[in-house]
């Protein structure tokens, strides 16, 4: 089995107390494992999402344009669903694009069969139903954050919930999410380290 496919399948057995093989058979036929490289977008703005997409690594962002301003609004990271979900669920236009902001390795879903499980099945579908209530939790953190006004509450979230986009992800987006110049991060995060190491 692509160990992508694997990954999907031990994650999904940690949400559910009985994970049947025979409905894991049905469900891999139609799952395409995929890699995008840095810069990829994964699901375009102004088309309808009609995937969702299990990341195995890497971490994805989304973002808006406004007239000529990009702003980074939410990211997603390893072992996580990526969708642009209102699009996803009342099958409209997307606003946002999400694209890999690292080299993603993932597996697609296709909307019809993720539906099919979120509604009918005891299975697979539990999964589906814990995860995006996840996902609309974790949305509403990143909505809140966006509109907080001191840089450092975004800052702890990120360093406390998604400590990999710290770590990996290009500063530039980082800093385009808090609000700040990507000078002002790195100068604050090296000085942050600094101060870490010196005082353990």
């Amino acid at each position: 089995m692509d160990i992508r496919l694997d990954t999907l399948k031990k994650e999904m057995s940690l949400y559910l107390d009985h994970f049947q093989e025979q409905d894991w058979d049905v469900f891999e036929d139609r799952l395409s494992p995929v890699s995008y490289k840095k810069g990829d977008t994964v699901f375009p703005a102004s088309e309808i999402c009609k995937k969702v997409l299990f990341i195995v690594n890497g971490i994805l962002a989304s973002e808006y344009q406004a007239k000529e301003d990009l702003t980074i609004t939410r990211f997603f990271k390893s072992k996580g669903l990526c969708s642009n979900i209102v699009s996803l669920f009342n099958q409209q236009l997307a606003n946002d694009r999400i694209f890999a902001i690292t080299n993603v390795e993932g597996v697609l879903i296709p909307y019809e069969l993720m539906l099919e499980n979120y509604l009918y099945s005891n299975g697979i579908g539990i999964y589906f139903r814990k995860r995006l209530l996840e996902i609309l939790l974790e949305d509403k953190q990143f909505m809140s954050m966006k509109t907080v006004s001191g840089l450092k509450p975004k800052l702890t979230f990120l360093q406390e919930d998604y400590p990999e986009v710290i770590l990996d992800a290009p500063w530039k987006y980082i800093a385009n999410f808090m609000g700040v110049t990507p000078e002002w991060l790195s100068r604050n995060l090296q000085k942050k380290k600094v101060n870490a190491d010196n005082n353990p």
